[in-house]
């Protein structure tokens, strides 16, 4: 068990060290899969917080024993859950701000071209207002393709809706056609996919609260055996049975509520 301490510190401090920072290429100019808005944590904060989770029952089984290792075990798991709820909480509050910017943008659009104005003048305007139109814009002052750039931003999460608007560009580049009224309908559509994902996630709601409570019904049942003259927590942490039952029950629990979760995620995308 030392040895496997030893080994997560290690593996700790080589994930602390910061990488070179490499050139952009002149040729090739990075293209953001969406909007700067959008927040993710990075791969390296994520594995410096899963060795840090799973050195704690480590540590704490060094320290004392296998008694002390059980508790750390339940403590990391639960840590560990709720440090995925809360990353999945934000990766969803990002998806929905890059789908109301989607949407913006796509209206702020429609209306320049409304108005008269060239494509590329109204799409310079409209990238002034809209943070994620200005990829699209600055790859057209360079004499790029702005839909293979919306192609690009359209697989980042909330971004989908600018796979319709580089369908829409490209058909009028190719064909002629008015590009006003296309986007006028792009952005009914996409407005309407809007309102719609919020309806979804407000009944999702009740779900993920409903899993969440049930993952603290144990403790309350803790509190009953308390009640009625027992001491569950002293049976939990004497021996193997109850080591076994606190880690079982702990994993079970946790295992419920990602699975609403992920119930609910499947949900979500569906709509």
């Amino acid at each position: 068990m030392t040895g496997l301490a030893v080994l997560l510190a290690v593996v700790a401090v080589l994930l602390g060290v910061p990488r070179p920072v490499r050139g952009w290429s002149r040729s090739a100019p990075p293209v953001p899969p969406a909007t700067a808005g959008r927040t993710r944590p990075p791969a390296r904060a994520v594995l410096l917080a899963a060795a840090g989770l799973a050195a704690l029952p480590v540590l704490a089984g060094l320290l004392g024993g296998a008694r002390a290792a059980v508790p750390g075990v339940a403590g990391a798991l639960v840590l560990a859950t709720a440090a995925r709820l809360v990353v999945l909480a934000l990766a969803r509050r990002a998806a929905d701000r890059t789908a109301a910017e989607v949407v913006q943008g796509c209206t702020v659009l429609a209306a320049n071209l409304r108005v008269g104005q060239v494509p590329s003048r109204a799409l310079a305007t409209a990238a002034a207002a809209c943070p994620v139109l200005r990829p699209a814009h600055e790859t057209l002052l360079l004499g790029g393709d702005v839909t293979e750039v919306w192609l690009r931003q359209a697989t980042g999460p909330g971004a989908g809706g600018l796979r319709e608007l580089a369908r829409a560009w490209q058909v009028a580049s190719r064909s002629g056609a008015s590009l006003g009224s296309t986007l006028e309908q792009v952005a009914a559509g996409q407005s309407a996919d809007q309102a719609l994902r919020a309806v979804v996630g407000g009944e999702l709601a009740a779900p993920r609260a409903t899993g969440k409570l049930m993952a603290a019904l144990p403790v309350l049942g803790l509190g009953m055996g308390y009640l009625l003259g027992g001491d569950p927590v002293g049976w939990l942490t004497a021996g193997p049975a109850g080591w076994a039952c606190t880690v079982l029950g702990t994993a079970l629990a946790c295992t419920g509520v990602l699975w609403i979760e992920a119930l609910a995620r499947a949900a979500s995308v569906q709509a």
